[in-house]
């Protein structure tokens, strides 16, 4: 560890307070170097387990499996059954019939995706209760380097710049604050690579909610069962297609960030627990 404060090259962070530094540094006139700051350095890991925690907290594996599910009702549902057969075939095919097998089965899969619908908004707001935890996470570290700053200044102070050799007790102390400090300054960006991430998986799950309800409302108007009673119509195919392959993108969609944001959280997992290890 240099002693001339270089440490501090990466980060950006507000110098610290001299006045605060001088306080701390008098305490090395009765603490010995092999406990100084310990207290701040307990905390900057004990912020760093918080944030891994925090990263490690949600399973997405149930969100992706309801999203597969939804797909595969919606890829049933093609709009092409109401069609009648031709040839001899349509003798016994009636569009009537067809209509009516068509309502049951659509009502069937609306129900179920309403259940997608909830489970999506409840996804929503568990990564939104996450990000929360992660913002704290990230607020405690930062505060947590600004903590150790003050104190490896402290260490400087007492330091002499000449001094040559085997590096002293207090050396050896400001080198481990010194890792502390740099753990929690790194973690820092992959937090905020987490929620940006996060932050797209939330959108795309709130367009997959919002496309089942345009889509169901959508077809229940096509199908004429929007009102008290079913209406006599003929559908629109062109028209049920396009609904219902309007949300069969957004599923895909949102099914990509899933991915993205699972591996991400493996990635950012593994990255913190190596900052954490050595400490």
């Amino acid at each position: 560890m240099a002693a001339d404060g270089s440490y501090r090259v990466t980060g950006g962070a507000p110098v610290p307070d001299p006045a605060r530094v001088a306080a701390v540094a008098a305490t090395l006139d009765t603490d010995p170097p092999e406990v100084f700051a310990e207290p701040a350095r307990a905390a900057a890991l004990e912020r760093l387990e918080r944030a891994l925690g925090a990263v490690r907290t949600g399973d997405l594996t149930e969100a992706a499996a309801q999203l597969t599910h939804a797909r595969s009702v919606l890829q049933d549902l093609t709009p092409a059954d109401l069609a009648t057969r031709k040839g001899l075939g349509g003798l016994f095919d009636s569009r009537g019939r067809r209509l009516r097998n068509f309502r049951n089965r659509f009502t069937s899969a609306a129900a179920g995706l309403a259940d997608v619908a909830k489970d999506m908004a409840e996804r929503i707001e568990g990564v939104t209760r996450r990000n929360s935890a992660l913002d704290s996470a990230w607020d405690g570290l930062r505060d947590a380097v600004g903590d150790l700053d003050t104190h490896l200044s402290a260490v400087f102070s007492r330091l002499n710049p000449a001094e040559t050799g085997e590096p002293s007790p207090l050396q050896q102390r400001g080198a481990v604050l010194a890792a502390g400090r740099e753990a929690a300054l790194r973690t820092l960006p992959l937090i905020r690579r987490v929620q940006n991430t996060d932050a797209r998986l939330v959108e795309s799950l709130a367009l997959c909610r919002q496309g089942i309800d345009g889509w169901r409302d959508d077809w229940k108007d096509a199908l004429g069962l929007a009102g008290r009673r079913p209406k006599r119509v003929r559908p629109d195919q062109t028209r049920l297609a396009r609904t219902r392959d309007t949300l069969l993108a957004r599923i895909d969609g949102a099914l990509a960030e899933l991915d993205t944001a699972r591996s991400r959280r493996v990635e950012i997992a593994a990255r913190i627990e190596a900052l954490r290890r050595p400490l």
